[in-house]
């Protein structure tokens, strides 16, 4: 019996929980010897029992064997395991390897976060200023104290509609939809004014508008898409690079054309959101590895600014854009692929250390249980 406890602890820690189908398990029969007694229908009512995980009753059914017949072959080993079983760190054991596997896709779903609520206060609240400054500037206040006041209202204004609105909760994925589109809106407000030419109050109600409506439309994303904040992440950086490219590429016409190149810009920027936004929904992409990627694209983009300007001179400005497009796209690309592993989960197993009875004579002892 030298590998006794070693036996025993094997069994402690694969022991499944109670059985509750419809099948059922046999006793090992008695060996056929003096030793055999009159006590099968006690052995047998153990083991059931102990099948069941009725181990106080298992341990009383089996005592009762061994004190009728001690030399019973099976009997001291189940009524070991019965008593082991019943002590609290086999119990705790049994509770870790039972406990349910969650699913990957379960646990990296957002949930409502404090400081997703915060940064979209803050945000809000910059929004709100913004907004108080431009209305009086459309209003012609002659005042600094009229600019203070407006200013001072349309940010208490953003800060208690972020904050009220937000009562039940906010994921970060969801403050970052509207943050963004608030960014967005201002980007598409200033690029109005040189694609549609507008100055005056014509071009300060565009910024506006644009802020407003971008902002409204971040809720509506947040609200019913319900995207994380890597799905955001991944959305802004398709429309920011797309933007970047081409604005690279149609710097090297010299026709002049402020309002197409505007008008281009727009229209790519706003393509590339839409694009990344709808790809994004089929990935499970975090924030990290988006940052990883741009910045991948801003290496890309100095490599070939830096390689073309080494081998020609600043003379030749149209290559060096080109270049740095070319960069910035081979960048981009190499970083997609470098981190394609960056949000597989970590394979390292589950290890849980518990106190365990081991030994003939109940000594003290530690178990290592996991899933390998």
């Amino acid at each position: 019996m030298v590998l006794a406890p070693f036996v025993l602890a094997v069994l402690v820690a694969a022991q499944a929980p109670p059985v509750t189908s419809s099948g059922t398990v046999s006793a090992p029969p008695l060996v056929a010897s003096e030793e055999a007694c009159a006590a099968d229908s006690d052995y047998a009512a153990g083991f059931d029992a102990l099948v069941r995980g009725q181990d106080a009753q298992a341990l009383e059914l089996l005592e009762r064997v061994m004190l009728v017949c001690p030399g019973h072959p099976y009997a001291p080993e189940l009524a070991r395991l019965a008593r082991t079983r019943l002590e609290p760190g086999a119990r705790l054991a049994r509770d870790t390897l039972a406990r349910p596997v969650v699913a990957e896709s379960e646990t990296s779903v957002e949930g409502p976060s404090k400081g997703a609520r915060a940064s979209l206060t803050v945000v809000q609240t910059l929004h709100g200023i913004t907004q108080g400054i431009l209305l009086c500037e459309i209003s012609n206040c002659q005042d600094g104290r009229a600019y203070v006041a407006v200013s001072l209202l349309g940010g208490g204004a953003g800060a208690a509609i972020s904050l009220l609105a937000t009562r039940s909760g906010l994921t970060q994925g969801q403050a970052a939809a509207i943050n963004s589109g608030t960014v967005w809106g201002f980007g598409y407000g200033l690029a109005s004014i040189g694609s549609f030419d507008l100055d005056g109050d014509s071009s300060t109600g565009a910024v506006m508008a644009g802020a407003l409506g971008f902002t409204g439309l971040g809720i509506l994303v947040a609200e019913f898409a319900r995207p994380t904040a890597g799905q955001v992440s991944l959305a802004n950086s398709g429309g920011l690079w797309a933007g970047v490219v081409t604005g690279l590429l149609l710097a090297t016409q010299s026709n002049g054309d402020t309002r197409a190149f505007f008008g281009i810009e727009q229209g790519v920027v706003g393509a590339g959101l839409i694009t990344f936004a709808l790809v994004s929904r089929h990935l499970d992409i975090s924030r990290g590895r988006v940052l990883l990627i741009d910045a991948g694209g801003i290496l890309g983009g100095l490599v070939g600014l830096s390689a073309l300007f080494l081998a020609l001179d600043s003379d030749h400005g149209d290559a060096l854009l080109v270049g740095t497009a070319a960069g910035v796209l081979a960048g981009l690309g190499t970083a997609t692929f470098l981190t394609r592993d960056f949000d597989a989960p970590d394979d390292v197993p589950t290890v849980s250390v518990v106190p365990a009875t081991l030994g003939r004579h109940g000594g003290l002892g530690l178990a290592v249980l996991g899933q390998f």
